[in-house]
């Protein structure tokens, strides 16, 4: 590895760092560059929408490490205020270091982060952790003001993809297993610990962009104060009934009483053609929207304008496609986002509608539950509920085709299957979260139906 590297027109010295954290080591990860750089797309945005309370945004790179988040927001954004911190001495002293080189002023700190949190605000916050962020989302949430945003990003793939149940458990009270949507789910599962912890300061959160590459994920979320949307948000957490057989899966709804028919949640016929327990009982995890269109639309328009690698714009454009889930094709032929929202007009109406929201019943949080079919003659093995559905602009989770793919049928390209789904008026786009898969409305069922009626009609 060089001593030193240049990114975001910075030149960072990294002699003698690890890629993981040691006892009094400093730490710099280049393969965590496409996260620095979505950070920096993100406090981009919020620094020219103008929902800032303050006249100069307030930002904080929490571990700091080498101080290159930070150094690469003093250098493209001069407009901000940029605060670095690490309780690492000898990390401090590399980040001045590199501030003196890059010729920038920066206020750096070497506080618990816990501490700095609890004693300052910040409009903009980034928790790069090593490992879990849960230890630090209390503290983050004690003083950031309204529409603050929060940037938090984990590495702890082990709790996170079910590998350590325990560790799962203790750290983000829920538990998961390996699934193919399991990018997905850790995301939702992050979540819900930012949720629960934003509601006992009597704050809200509007997520505006999630990621999952390699071995970290990434939310950004927007702070909304007040109980009434803490109260909201909460109710968003749910559990997640998932089949074992065929990973069909369904959202609990939002109810006191206890579900006496739990599999009729799900689409899929296996309990009728196996005997035994055959679905468990998943998180809870977060149930709402993971991306808010606007402003990954404008993160990459950002992108653009600060000549980011093509590996990043390429992100955002799955992304932003990803937010919309369109259920009609794309007149451009792809499936990259529409450029046709602005930025400005954009997150204005976003937040327009997180305030008018604020007083609106959540259909969400319902009683109702029970049931409405009784057994017939073999015909139909269970009862079927009557449960509210969770109508979302982007549907929650999606499906591998190699993993849900008749046996027999050829496909071909993903992206003429996305335009099947789209003509037969099912939402539909590709994914972020895993290359082979495609983000649909479609239950279990009628996309393995639809899939094979796509592959009859390219033969």
């Amino acid at each position: 590895m060089t001593e030193e590297i240049e990114e975001h027109g910075v030149k960072i010295n990294i002699k003698g760092t690890i890629q993981a954290p040691k006892r009094n080591e400093v730490m710099f990860n280049s393969d965590m560059v496409v996260n620095r750089s979505l950070v920096l797309c993100a406090l981009a945005v919020y620094s020219e929408s103008g929902k800032c309370v303050n006249g100069k945004v307030r930002c904080l790179d929490a571990l700091g490490a080498t101080g290159v988040s930070g150094l690469a927001w003093a250098r493209q954004l001069p407009k901000v205020s940029v605060i670095i911190n690490d309780q690492l001495p000898a990390a401090t002293q590399r980040i001045q270091e590199n501030a003196a080189t890059n010729d920038l002023h920066i206020e750096i700190t070497t506080e618990d982060v816990s501490v700095l949190l609890h004693q300052r605000p910040f409009d903009f916050i980034f928790l790069d952790c090593y490992g879990s962020s849960v230890h630090y989302l209390d503290a983050a949430f004690r003083n950031v003001p309204k529409y603050g945003i929060l940037a938090i990003t984990s590495t702890d793939d082990a709790a996170l993809y079910g590998k350590a149940a325990d560790v799962t458990l203790r750290n983000y009270g829920g538990y998961v297993v390996k699934t193919s949507y399991a990018k997905e789910l850790a995301a939702r599962l992050v979540l819900a610990s930012v949720v629960r912890a934003a509601a006992k300061c009597n704050k809200g959160v509007e997520v505006l962009c999630c990621v999952a590459l390699k071995s970290f994920i990434t939310v950004i979320v927007r702070v909304i104060r007040g109980p009434s949307t803490a109260n909201k948000c909460v109710r968003k957490i749910r559990r997640i009934i998932h089949c074992c057989m065929c990973e069909d899966r369904a959202f609990y709804p939002q109810t006191v009483y206890p579900l006496e028919l739990p599999y009729s949640l799900l689409s899929c016929d296996c309990r009728s053609k196996s005997a035994g327990k055959l679905a468990v009982e998943l998180g809870p995890v977060w149930c709402d929207e993971i991306f808010d269109p606007s402003f990954c639309q404008a993160m990459l328009s950002k992108a653009s304008s600060l000549q980011l690698p093509h590996k990043v714009t390429s992100l955002l454009t799955t992304i932003v496609s990803e937010a919309r889930c369109k259920d009609h094709p794309d007149s451009e032929g792809g499936i990259g986002g529409d450029k046709e929202n602005t930025l400005t007009e954009g997150l204005e109406d976003s937040l327009a509608g997180v305030e008018d929201e604020e007083e609106e019943e959540e259909g969400l949080h319902g009683h109702s539950c029970h049931s409405v079919e009784d057994e017939t003659d073999g015909e139909t093995p269970t009862k079927r509920l009557k449960t509210e559905h969770l109508v979302l602009r982007s549907p929650a989770f999606y499906f591998n085709l190699h993993r849900h793919s008749p046996k027999g049928h050829d496909l071909g390209k993903i992206n003429k299957v996305v335009d099947f789904l789209r003509n037969a008026k099912h939402k539909a786009s590709r994914t972020h979260f895993d290359p082979e898969a495609i983000r649909t409305s479609c239950t279990l069922a009628e996309f393995t139906n639809l899939l094979v009626e796509f592959s009859k009609a390219q033969n």
